[in-house]
């Protein structure tokens, strides 16, 4: 039975292999018998990896959120203040309604002012008309007397004393002519101009008239019907009517001075604004939840990075075997 078992010297290359494999491991990182420890060091790699790959993957989705939340931001208040603007200019034109509904009442009085005036110019005319009649039949009267020569019409005697009266009250009526008549034609001057200044064919009138054709006061924003827009507006709005690619945005790139028509609410260029501010909306949403799941995924993968290389750290040989 000795004889069956008996020794056979091996091999002198019987640890070829197992030299071969000790030759190529580093020194400075000792490769152990514990498999677990040779798995979580490969394993670290990969998860080290991962967790750059998606920090860098964060940090990107947080940088084009911000820029995306800050035009958002700016988009939502430039929208408000071209809203107030509309709100704004819709009362001017409340206000300017009122203004030349008053005109008109102003202009109709102003134009029964002028033809009263000139009647009341007849009527004085007519009346210096009738006292220069009166004096010329007074002189006549007086001429009559002196030619007759009575000594019973002398002056200041009997009659001759109520005709001298008379032709002096006369004569105090007659030198009010031309201070009257000079009143009257300043305000016959000034009553034409208020009405020609006022008037509904020309003057204030057709100043408000115009303001509420610039305005487009007569458009609301539920009209169907729309001012026209400025040339080349409508080539920076797609088919559908939505804002098209931020590239070929109506915004343009650079929106800091846009020419604006009244309504503000039926500008191609508000609904522009209204439509950018809810794509860049739905976008900063979106990136949001994108890097939120993000963030879970680069958690997840630095708990699982700090867990390997807390029990690589236990498991290291090194360290163990001394």
């Amino acid at each position: 039975m000795l004889t069956e078992h008996k020794y056979q010297k091996l091999a002198d290359t019987w640890d070829a292999k197992i030299k071969a494999c000790c030759d190529k491991e580093d020194p400075d990182d000792p490769r152990g018998c514990d498999c677990c420890y040779d798995s979580w060091q490969d394993e670290l790699k990969v998860v080290k990896t991962k967790y750059s790959e998606s920090e860098e993957k964060a940090r990107q989705l947080k940088d084009e959120l911000t820029i995306v939340a800050d035009r958002r931001d700016k988009l939502k208040m430039w929208y408000d203040e071209l809203t107030k603007a509309n709100d704004l200019a819709r009362k001017i034109c409340d206000q300017l309604e009122i203004l030349l509904t008053q005109v008109e009442k102003i202009s109709t009085n102003t134009g029964l002012a002028v033809q009263a005036i000139k009647t009341l110019y007849c009527m004085v005319r007519d009346f210096y008309m009738q006292v220069d009649l009166i004096k010329t039949k007074y002189d006549r009267l007086q001429n009559c007397i002196k030619c007759l020569n009575n000594p019973a019409l002398g002056p200041g005697v009997g009659i001759m004393k109520c005709l001298e009266e008379y032709g002096k009250k006369l004569e105090i009526v007659i030198a009010t002519r031309d201070e009257v008549i000079k009143m009257l034609m300043a305000a016959i001057k000034i009553a034409c101009r208020i009405n020609k200044n006022i008037s509904v064919d020309f003057g204030l009138s057709t100043v408000i008239t115009e303001w509420s054709t610039a305005f487009n006061c007569s458009v609301q924003c539920d009209d169907d019907a729309a001012p026209c827009p400025p040339a080349g507006a409508k080539a920076n709005m797609t088919k559908t009517g939505t804002a098209p690619a931020q590239e070929d945005s109506c915004l343009g790139a650079c929106s800091l001075e846009p020419i604006l028509l009244f309504p503000v609410c039926k500008d191609p260029y508000y609904k522009c604004v209204d439509d950018q501010y809810e794509t860049d909306k739905k976008a900063a949403e979106d990136l949001a939840k994108e890097l939120l799941k993000e963030n879970k995924k680069k958690e997840a993968l630095l708990a699982c990075k700090q867990s390997l290389e807390s029990a690589i750290k236990e498991t290291d040989p090194k360290s163990r075997c001394k």
